[in-house]
């Protein structure tokens, strides 16, 4: 039976895929391979689609109050007075009160979905994107690069390719000194900055040269 120090040196040898990809940006000590894409087309379109939602419902307002000007002063009562117009929205004699405060209550809605959205979407959009370096080493380890060459994605299917636009990739915390984080990376993954036989000679000389 291991003792408690050889139970402690037994390193956990991950699945590669998710579990390996997970591991391995949680292991960083200051947290910088927290490194996401944050489609932006996705959330542009997700907007649109909501914006143009309340730009319809606008309309059907604008319609109602359109019509009001050929109401008489009975039917407007509920245009001044919020007491009325919940009491006649809520009631089936006024058909026009009844669509307005169904508008009021479905605009209200959207709007704060709309806004909440916008809210949500400036924060990834504020975010850094990941420094050169790290997204190098980052690349490296996803897709499995050693001095062989025969590199593959951690990650199959169409997630294979959710690092290729590093205009889209956003950091979740980015290390305000990065030239800590690189020398934290090469000293304990020096490979995965490497790409070829002869980078592999280089790295492992600055792996040595930082210890």
């Amino acid at each position: 039976m291991p003792t408690d120090a050889e139970h402690d040196a037994i390193e956990i040898q991950y699945v590669k895929g998710y579990p390996s990809l997970a591991a391995f940006i949680a292991s960083d000590t200051y947290k910088s391979t927290f490194i996401y894409r944050r489609f932006d087309r996705l959330s542009a379109r997700s907007l649109l689609y909501l914006q143009s939602e309340l730009v319809e419902l606008e309309a059907e307002q604008d319609a109602l109050e359109t019509e009001d000007q050929y109401s008489s002063t009975d039917e407007l009562k509920g245009s001044r007075d919020w007491n009325i117009l919940k009491a006649r929205g809520r009631g089936e004699s006024y058909e026009r009160d009844q669509k307005r405060l169904c508008l009021v209550y479905e605009i209200r809605q959207k709007l704060k979905e709309y806004r909440e959205a916008l809210i949500r979407e400036s924060t990834p959009l504020s975010l850094k994107r990941p420094g050169k370096r790290t997204l190098e080493a980052f690349r490296n380890k996803f897709m499995n690069a050693d001095s062989s060459g025969e590199n593959f994605p951690t990650l199959g299917g169409r997630s294979a390719s959710i690092l290729d636009d590093e205009n889209e990739l956003v950091t979740l915390r980015a290390w305000p000194h990065d030239d800590k984080l690189t020398s934290f990376l090469r000293r304990y993954f020096a490979l995965f900055f490497v790409v070829s036989p002869k980078r592999a000679s280089e790295a492992q000389q600055a792996n040595w040269t930082l210890t």
